[in-house]
């Protein structure tokens, strides 16, 4: 089996998580959905550097080699309102370009889910564009369930699927 880890990222990963972040960012748009921008603008050095000063971004390594990312965040999200502190929201799921299909997301989910219960939370959640229909099946494949749609107040804004997955809680 392949060597698969999860650690936190640092300063020296930002320029292998912008690439990251930018295939990922690729194939949203290749879907039509400009959840993260349109074609072309993609994601900086100095906002990923940002993004890891300031969030919990996590590096995924196959073998050695950063093939994935994505953020945990504890406290409010606000597509999902105030919440009491029962979960766990995961941001920016990404892997590189020729890693796809590969289970890596799932990888990260799992371990995402293995930590918010360690949290003694409840629930793994996530958002994503509801009109992107295959990034939508993909979580649904994995065990989330839409438990909600966060429509952006702005003219012409977003609608998203509000998805969450329980999690046992340790004791």
């Amino acid at each position: 089996m392949r060597t698969r880890i999860i650690r936190r990222a640092g300063e020296s990963d930002v320029p292998d998580l912008t690439q990251i972040r930018n295939d990922a960012h690729a194939i949203k748009v290749a879907h039509g959905d400009y959840a993260w921008g349109k074609q072309g603008d993609g994601f900086s050095e100095s906002w990923v550097r940002n993004n890891v000063s300031e969030k919990e971004v996590y590096v995924v390594e196959l073998e050695g080699n950063p093939v994935g990312t994505f953020s945990l965040d504890l406290d409010e999200d606000n597509h999902w309102g105030p919440q009491e502190p029962i979960a766990g929201y995961v941001h920016g799921l990404s892997v590189r370009n020729g890693f796809n299909g590969r289970g890596l997301g799932g990888f990260m989910l799992d371990w995402c889910a293995n930590k918010v219960s360690g949290l003694n939370r409840r629930s793994v959640r996530l958002d994503c564009a509801v009109h992107n229909a295959r990034l939508c099946a993909y979580y649904e494949s994995l065990g989330f369930v839409r438990v909600g749609l966060y429509p952006e107040p702005e003219p012409g804004g977003y609608v998203w699927s509000l998805y969450e997955k329980l999690v046992p809680i340790r004791n």
